[in-house]
């Protein structure tokens, strides 16, 4: 140990001339000088090893005794420093050589998208640029890949799954596209029949004999409208058009809590910006946790690469946000209220878009376990009508 804080603080070989030169190291340890590796060379030489900082009082000693020195060799961290600033044209250019290389080690420089037809690689790659995922972007300002994967997957509505992944500099989307099953387009003659049982609301045919009227009910799978028109023994085949509108009715059912607790972002945070090297955190900026007293956090880790290999520093983002304990609470009427606009937006996942709701009830409530349940049946209008091709056999 007492080695390496000599070659820290650096010392100097000497040899010591002149006729008091064995009488030099009980000087020196009178002094309370540390000399070392002491080598007699002759009666008026001596060789000692002496710590840079020693050398001043040695000169002392030297100069009330006539004796001469000179200095053999020069070692330690000191002396290393001033060898390699005298090439520090080299050293810089290295040390630039090395940053910039780091630098390029944390950028972005690929981006791949496999998964996507042409129309999805180019929407979600201008999804990706608006949440910063673009070539030349320094990787440790970004996002986790978690987070990417989320903004991404909330941002693209014709996707079912986004998968993130970041090797190196290079990032790749992997898309799993919503399939949307193909209209069948029905050539040739054709029918209309009931997708679902309902009560006939209206019925309006292009094309076809009508055999069914308003307030008729009618099962899944009733012929609504006949392609078969004309004389009965010699019937003329078209292809049936038109919208047969039907009430059908829904159930939802609902449980709203009365009495709920949970918590809300008050809109106040604040950032604080690491550096980990082997596994201690050091602060870089941001240097509080700011004063709330209620707070979630959230770390984001970004290693560090030089070239392709990772290194033991890692950037850290904590992103402390203030929090608001919110109790709410509902009567049962209040309860009712909301329930009945949670099932409404449960209805409208159920029903086409150009349906209509006609009526509503609340066919049963009660509470328990200190929620309301509540099942809601719904009135609906809605085009009940499907194609069904027309069997034509040989000979027809």
């Amino acid at each position: 140990m007492k080695s390496k804080w000599k070659n820290v603080k650096g010392y100097v070989r000497v040899e010591i001339i002149g006729q008091e030169s064995s009488s030099f190291i009980n000087k020196c340890i009178q002094s309370g000088i540390q000399i070392w590796d002491i080598h007699p060379l002759d009666k008026d030489r001596v060789l000692v090893s002496i710590s840079v900082t020693e050398v001043r009082k040695v000169k002392t000693i030297l100069k009330e005794n006539k004796l001469k020195i000179r200095i053999k060799e020069k070692k330690g961290t000191p002396f290393l420093l001033k060898r390699m600033w005298k090439r520090n044209g080299f050293i810089l250019g290295m040390l630039s050589f090395i940053f910039v290389l780091f630098l390029l080690s944390n950028m972005i420089w690929n981006i791949n998208v496999t998964g996507a037809n042409p129309k999805t690689e180019y929407e979600l790659r201008k999804a990706a640029v608006e949440i910063g995922v673009t070539k030349g972007k320094f990787i440790f300002l970004l996002p986790n890949v978690r987070e990417i994967q989320r903004e991404l997957t909330e941002k693209m509505e014709n996707v079912t799954w986004i998968g993130v992944t970041q090797h190196g500099t290079s990032y790749r989307f992997e898309v799993v596209e919503k399939e949307i099953p193909e209209t069948k387009q029905t050539t040739g003659p054709r029918h209309l029949v009931a997708t679902k049982q309902a009560v006939i609301h209206s019925v309006f045919v292009e094309k076809g004999q009508p055999v069914v009227r308003a307030n008729d009910y009618v099962k899944k799978g009733s012929l609504l409208v006949s392609g078969l028109i004309g004389k009965e023994k010699k019937p003329e085949l078209v292809s049936a058009k038109g919208e047969i509108w039907g009430e059908v009715w829904y159930q939802t059912e609902v449980e709203v809590p009365l009495n709920t607790s949970f918590q809300t972002y008050t809109g106040k945070y604040k950032n604080r910006h690491y550096v980990s090297l082997f596994g201690l955190e050091l602060p870089v900026y941001g240097f509080s946790d700011g004063e709330f007293q209620d707070k979630t956090e959230t770390l984001n880790e970004t290693p560090l690469y030089l070239a392709k290999w990772k290194m033991p520093i890692s950037y850290i983002k904590k992103e402390i946000r203030e929090t608001d304990g919110v109790k709410r609470s509902y009567t049962k009427a209040e309860a009712i209220e909301v329930g009945k606009q949670m099932a409404k937006k449960e209805l409208a996942k159920k029903v086409p878009d150009d349906a209509k709701i006609k009526g509503e009830k609340v066919w049963q409530q009660n509470v328990s376990n200190g929620k309301v349940k509540i099942t809601m049946l719904y009135q609906v209008i809605e085009n009940i009508a499907s194609e069904q091709p027309i069997p034509i056999q040989q000979g027809e």
